[in-house]
């Protein structure tokens, strides 16, 4: 061994930055067969005023290096020095991608953000700001807020209809204006913090000093295609792998745990403009079904209360559930997939309340599959696998 050799090899390694650092930011995007979107989602990256030190990208498609090869150009064209980690999915899951992601990216501060959202130039050193600036680390995660871009990027994917609740609203007199308004803020258009339902008991909940700087404000709740989070607290409370293919209400459970260290905030002024790919939208019927059990799933797995915790979910999915007949009326979906998928939710709850913890994510994966493929248990493919259909949903 040469003595320049020996000497390198002696250097102590750089020290462990500590866990309120927030010296750089990552852009960490789950995806699923969309290579044109997710191109679209690094180029708005790449171009901050802040770029990310780092790019992180789980892809579970099958062409996932021709995907590649589509980020390495941006990052060529961009001149930045950001650095690619792009992997093949250990399996099609966004909750096992997401923590693959956080296990492979460096920075302190991960975009978490899907593969249909596009930051604003601004955005990130926005946030990095308010992160840099909380030295004692309260703040643990901060939502981006939904802003359209002036030029909406054109992906050549079919993009999802919005704002129809503003078209049932225009050119209707004041009163039927009012009625509609009413439905839509308090049985159509549940808030995403009444999608869940917490289970921790007070006592593990964070308890601090919540001010909180001029351009922040406390939320309960962030959802996944805005949010960005200290890395070491999304390492403390990896997301939950016992969810398969679009894991519906994974970003609500993982950031309700993420509470338990810290501060959420919502930056108004930080812009990300969602575009809600249509391509990644599963069968009604099948996501209705699985949002609400997928709540009950959380409550069965992490509630130390279960009997006082079923008993308000009960109430909860008894609103959710009258909720979906007059969307599906609104919608004119008068099969009522909403609805069926509500009352399909009804007819798995007894078993997931019968099952023991021990076992019990390897079981829901399971019964997941079921419900998403109509094939019972040991009759199609691995439980633990997701119908390639609307991963990122």
């Amino acid at each position: 061994m040469s003595e320049q050799h020996a000497q390198v090899s002696q250097q102590a390694p750089p020290p462990a930055a500590p866990p309120d650092a927030a010296r750089h930011w990552a852009l960490c995007v789950s995806t699923y067969n969309r290579g044109g979107m997710l191109r679209e989602c690094a180029r708005h990256a790449l171009a901050s005023t802040l770029p990310p030190s780092e790019i992180v990208i789980v892809d579970a498609s099958d062409d996932w290096r021709d995907n590649r090869v589509l980020i390495e150009t941006e990052i060529a064209e961009a001149g930045t020095t950001t650095l690619l980690r792009y992997v093949a999915a250990k399996r099609k899951s966004l909750t096992v991608q997401r923590n693959q992601c956080v296990a492979l990216a460096e920075a302190d501060i991960l975009f978490m953000i899907d593969d249909d959202a596009m930051l604003h130039p601004d955005a990130a050193a926005r946030i990095m700001g308010f992160y840099r600036a909380d030295t004692q680390g309260r703040i643990v995660a901060i939502s981006c807020c939904n802003t359209p871009l002036a030029a909406r990027p054109e992906p050549g994917e079919a993009i999802k209809q919005t704002n129809r609740a503003g078209r049932m609203v225009a050119n209707r007199p004041a009163p039927v204006q009012r009625v509609i308004d009413f439905l839509l803020r308090h049985a159509l258009m549940i808030p995403a913090d009444q999608r869940f339902l917490p289970y921790d008991r007070p006592e593990r909940r964070w308890r601090g000093n919540a001010a909180l700087p001029s351009g922040l404000f406390r939320v309960p709740c962030i959802v996944g295609f805005a949010l960005t989070v200290r890395r070491a607290v999304a390492l403390r409370e990896p997301f939950d792998e016992g969810l398969v293919g679009s894991c519906i209400a994974e970003d609500l459970d993982a950031c309700y745990r993420f509470g338990r260290h810290g501060l959420l905030a919502f930056a108004p002024e930080a812009g990300i403009d969602h575009l809600e790919a249509a391509a990644g939208r599963d069968r009604r019927r099948v996501n209705t079904a699985l949002a609400l059990l997928n709540v009950a799933y959380f409550t069965r797995r992490n509630s130390t209360r279960q009997a006082r915790d079923f008993a308000r979910y009960a109430i909860w999915y008894l609103r959710m559930t009258l909720a979906e007949l007059p969307k599906d009326a609104v919608g004119r979906r008068f099969g009522f997939p909403q609805l069926r998928g509500a009352l399909l939710a009804g007819r798995h709850l007894p078993a997931l309340l019968r099952q023991p913890r021990d076992g019990l994510a390897q079981w829901y994966q399971a019964r997941q599959m079921q419900i998403m493929t109509g094939i019972a248990p040991g009759q199609g493919q691995n439980p633990a696998t997701a119908p390639r259909k609307g991963l990122n949903g």
